[in-house]
């Protein structure tokens, strides 16, 4: 059988048999055949539907109406990336701080986070205050159990999921990290918090590049428990007049094997022989080579990744494949996912 053929008719069987399934059918039936997404229930826009008031501790700020509501929280994995996961709260007081609690090492976190493969990123008994200062800074600060990481790049993690997870926040751009109300130069293994961070450069590959460049958020995954695939956002240099669409997607078909215990598994010798865009939507060609995949799970997988590293660039709304530029797939429009992980 032709392998376009095949590779067609595995969709559609798989979409007609397996509506009912749950992850990865599931997955896999939402980013290709495009069915709706659940909407996002971040906070609403605006300062005063985040903070009541600046300069006020946050502890027990109390900033939603719904009685649950979803955050974006940064943990980490076996390999020190780290990994946003959208968890569902209770509406309580001090809502950042509960959401920095729940990074904490704990039994029960741990016990959350097991069937996931990933760990919280605080060290057990870590004491936290906030408090909001002007111009988007939060002032975090923690016990000294944070100067007991086991190394550098546990330590250099565990400060970029801080910061990922309160910049979640629509009012919060910086983060001042303090140790016992104090403002260090570094932390034990040299990581410099001695002025206010933002966001930028995750899991970086750190790949040279000559001359000015700048950096693209890629997405790869990994399922180490075999129970649930989590999609990791991973960053690399490009030369500045290359940063487009269509880099994104050959950097990350190149990416497979740059990043240690990360995946995105795209047969062999595949290439993206170029991207338009039309009224939202990507229409991405590939070479031959993608129909040699026949494992839905990795279909899902491999298309939840792209749509993610798409969802970067502004307008993109939607993904469309095609092959050797031909509608190959006869799929819908695969939607951009609203969230990377959710538990």
């Amino acid at each position: 059988m032709n392998k376009r053929i095949f590779f067609l008719t595995l969709i559609v069987i798989l979409a007609l048999l397996l509506s009912g399934c749950t992850n990865p059918i599931d997955i896999f039936k939402t980013f290709i055949f495009g069915e709706p997404q659940q909407e996002d229930k971040d906070l609403p826009d605006g300062e005063d539907n985040i903070i009541e008031d600046v300069e006020e501790d946050t502890n027990n700020v109390d900033i939603f109406e719904e009685d649950s509501y979803q955050i974006t929280l940064y943990y980490k994995d076996s390999g020190d990336y780290i990994v946003p996961v959208v968890r569902n709260f209770k509406k309580e007081e001090g809502i950042a701080k509960a959401a920095l609690s729940a990074l904490v090492d704990s039994t029960e976190n741990r016990n959350e986070l097991k069937v996931l493969g990933l760990q919280p990123v605080l060290p057990a008994n870590t004491q936290i205050e906030l408090a909001i200062k002007e111009d988007g800074l939060i002032r975090a600060s923690f016990s000294d159990d944070i100067l007991k990481m086991e190394s550098k790049q546990q330590e250099e993690s565990m400060v970029s999921a801080l910061v990922y997870t309160l910049t979640e926040f629509e009012t919060i751009d910086k983060v001042q990290i303090l140790v016992n109300n104090e403002i260090r130069d570094s932390l034990t293994y040299g990581t410099e918090v001695g002025e206010p961070i933002s966001r930028g450069n995750i899991n970086a590959l750190n790949n040279t590049i000559e001359g000015e460049h700048a950096r693209l958020t890629l997405y790869m995954y990994n399922n180490p428990t075999g129970q649930y695939t989590y999609f990791v956002p991973v960053t690399k240099n490009v030369p500045s007049n290359s940063r487009n669409i269509e880099t994104a997607l050959k950097e990350l078909v190149a990416s497979k094997g740059e990043f240690q215990n990360l995946h995105f598994n795209i047969p062999e010798g595949t290439t993206v022989f170029g991207v338009n865009m039309e009224d939202g939507i990507a229409y991405v060609n590939f070479s031959e080579h993608l129909t040699e995949m026949t494992d839905v799970g990795e279909i899902s997988n491999l298309t939840k990744a792209i749509a993610l590293t798409l969802k970067e660039f502004e307008g993109v709304q939607g993904v469309k494949l095609a092959i050797d530029g031909e509608n190959a797939l006869e799929s819908e429009v695969i939607s951009v996912p609203t969230f990377a992980n959710s538990y």
